[in-house]
């Protein structure tokens, strides 16, 4: 359907309307008006995703569960909404946050018109996306709509497991299969939800596909599972005489195939892993000695009552990071991100991003560089990210300690002339005659 459409400011020129909100400029790029990309109310998070140097900032409930919640003041801060205005679309949440460095491999479009709702959609914060990628575009268009912001925030502590978000800078809007706020915060579609047009609708593959991209094994194993209870319906609706369908299972056969081969790979990698440990042992046992190890301490029993936390697990990796941050950049504030990303991405992106604020200072190039022999710290490995942040901490952490220490004593005399053998010699002579005296 052609229809010339601006909104009431005159922002957008969108030649072809796809939807109630969604239409396409003469370019090709896809106008989602009206998003949701936030909303008021309470978020749900694990204690090891807020967490800095000290520990947890938002001391968790029973199983680590933090309630977090997100008053209208904030939201709707005038702040808040200006710094979402302009800031690029992404695929998925990337490791770090869109910066000059990153923006163009990372940005999908732009986001514009930031505003709070009317109405029902009061509590939520809308936007216009202008998605500008052809690969993004078609995965909105096949049923990819949920979105999560990524920013910065900071948190109150309320109670135990309950906690406030203050503070709110927004980064980006990522393209999500399942975001924190849930499925009201997603790309609305109400037309093309009417219609059967097999175009339009998100087939198992897409699904894998999209599972890959966001490197989300949750998503990828549920969308495998899908496909073979829900693949039979989706052929006869778009494909006839059942070649999609022969077409279709092939795929499948042939995605499940390497992964069973996968599955045997680590299972034989596994079994020689336990055979080398096993061998090894046999080597050191000797008759007649005890098993137990008195220089080792007993397991503790860990409870979720106990008035004291034993941090283990991410929360440990977390304090550890934030402390070894600390050391790098004193003050430096790390930021969280609004969806479920995997804990090794995210401490990556600390790491990396720890880093390049060491290095814009003349001192924290001396302590990083040495470790980068040379290589571009935006191109390196999440392992060689890593090593690289440890191993400068810890000559950040020497350097310190040696502030102040004094490594030899020099005492000189000056503004002194020679003394005269004469003079030496009355000196000797006063001397030895004091008891005299």
């Amino acid at each position: 359907m052609k229809v010339r459409t601006q909104d009431e400011a005159g922002r957008w020129f969108a030649p072809e309307r796809l939807s109630a909100r969604q239409s396409m400029t003469p370019e090709g790029f896809l106008l989602c008006q009206a998003v949701p990309i936030a909303r008021t109310g309470t978020l749900v998070y694990d204690e090891s995703e807020l967490v800095n140097e000290d520990g947890p900032i938002v001391q968790g409930g029973a199983g680590g569960i933090v309630t977090i919640e997100r008053n209208p003041d904030e939201v709707f801060r005038a702040e808040t909404i200006a710094s979402f205005e302009g800031k690029p679309v992404t695929m998925s949440h990337p490791e770090d946050f869109v910066t000059p460095a990153n923006w163009r491999e990372l940005s999908m479009g732009i986001t514009q018109n930031v505003r709070q709702g009317d109405g029902i959609e009061s509590d939520l914060v809308l936007a216009d996306l202008l998605i500008t990628d052809s690969v993004a575009i078609e995965e909105v268009r096949s049923g990819l709509r949920q979105v999560s912001c990524g920013y910065d925030a900071d948190y109150e502590q309320l109670a135990v497991g309950r906690g406030r978000q203050m503070n709110i800078v927004g980064n980006h809007v990522a393209l999500v299969e399942r975001g924190r706020c849930g499925p009201r915060c997603a790309i609305g579609d109400s037309e093309v939800a009417k219609t059967t047009d097999a175009k339009t609708k998100r087939t198992w593959r897409d699904r894998v596909m999209t599972a890959f991209r966001a490197k989300d094994e949750a998503a990828l194993e549920e969308a495998l599972e899908g496909a073979k209870t829900g693949d039979e319906e989706e052929e006869e609706e778009g494909n006839e005489g059942g070649k999609g369908k022969t077409a279709d299972s092939a795929a499948l056969a042939s995605i499940l195939k390497t992964m069973r081969s996968m599955d045997r790979r680590m299972a034989d990698m596994e079994a020689e892993v336990k055979k080398i440990t096993e061998d090894d042992d046999g080597d050191d046992d000797q008759e007649g000695k005890t098993t137990d190890n008195l220089l080792e301490p007993e397991p503790v029993n860990k409870t979720v009552e106990a008035l004291g936390t034993a941090y283990t697990g991410d929360a440990a990796v977390m304090t550890d990071l934030r402390s070894r941050a600390e050391v790098l950049v004193p003050g430096i504030s790390l930021a969280t991100r609004d969806a479920k990303v995997k804990t090794a991405d995210h401490i990556c992106s600390c790491q990396r991003a720890a880093l390049t604020t060491a290095m814009q200072t003349a001192d924290g190039k001396t302590i990083v560089e040495p470790f980068l022999v040379g290589r571009d710290l935006s191109k390196l490995t999440a392992d060689q990210v890593s090593a690289v942040f440890v191993g400068a901490s810890e000559l950040a952490k020497s350097r310190n300690n040696n502030v102040g220490t004094r490594t030899t004593h020099v005492t000189k005399d000056f503004g002194r002339a020679p003394l005269s053998v004469d003079a030496i010699n009355k000196a000797n002579k006063e001397f030895w005659n004091q008891g005299r005296n």
